[in-house]
């Protein structure tokens, strides 16, 4: 991240990007008619300029659409996806027995009628499940950060495996701890930013009418900011790690 400016333009950074960003829109739009595929086309795409970035050294760019292999593409992106799912699988399922709690406690309280202890029940169930939510949601944000580094290494090592060579990536990640933290907060400044623009779009009757085209637009270009924004951070760890190997050796 020694040039943040060209790596949060970089989708936009001249008119070959702007094309090749306009086609992952494009492709992303395409999500809204075909469920999942296109998504996962996309982060494909963006794992691919993680690996220019982390094995190859390169600057953050949009690789060409065209002289791209789409079924490696959408294998990549279920590899990414479905590491997404295995980290994040025991957080949902915890909400989802938070929001059954909160579900159980409006039929306690509909039956209050019927029995004194059920007002208090319903009222506990509420707030256990209320407190089950909040946690994980708190939780959910040093597992977005985590999880930078675990991708960067299950893109750099090709593997879904890598995802669990926690000896590989962790001392990669302390290394780096801190540009992490800097990358996921980026992020969430960044998409902060655009959900105003949403907003703003939605109040606006000119904007409203492609206001589907900004959004998936917007979604692309967080998606593609983050890959490289983790990418760099993982290649800095890495590169601190094998100096410090180098010099003890």
């Amino acid at each position: 991240m020694n040039n943040l400016q060209a790596t949060l333009l970089f989708p936009v950074r001249d008119a070959e990007s702007r094309k090749q960003f306009l086609i992952a829109s494009a492709i992303m739009l395409a999500s809204m008619i075909v469920p999942i595929l296109p998504a996962l086309v996309v982060m494909g795409y963006g794992a691919k300029i993680m690996r220019q970035i982390i094995d190859e050294g390169r600057e953050p760019s949009m690789p060409d659409w065209q002289g791209s292999d789409w079924g490696a593409l959408l294998l990549e992106g279920f590899r990414l996806w479905a590491v997404r799912m295995v980290y994040t699988l025991p957080l949902l399922l915890m909400m989802g027995c938070g929001f059954v709690f909160m579900a159980v406690s409006s039929g306690l309280f509909v039956s209050a009628s019927e029995s004194d202890a059920l007002p208090v029940l319903g009222g506990f169930a509420f707030l256990l499940g209320f407190a089950i939510v909040m946690l994980l949601g708190l939780l959910a944000l040093p597992l977005g950060i985590v999880l930078g580094a675990v991708e960067s290494h299950v893109v750099t090592k090709n593997s879904f495996q890598a995802a669990f060579q926690f000896k590989e990536w962790a001392p990669i990640f302390r290394k780096s701890l801190v540009q992490f933290l800097l990358a996921y907060a980026l992020i969430m400044a960044v998409s902060l930013a655009m959900s105003i623009v949403m907003q703003i779009a939605m109040i606006t009757i000119v904007l409203i009418c492609v206001l589907p085209f900004l959004m998936m637009g917007l979604s692309t270009y967080i998606a593609l900011v983050m890959s490289a924004l983790f990418a760099q951070a993982y290649a800095a760890g890495r590169a601190a790690l094998n100096a410090e190997a180098h010099a003890s050796a």
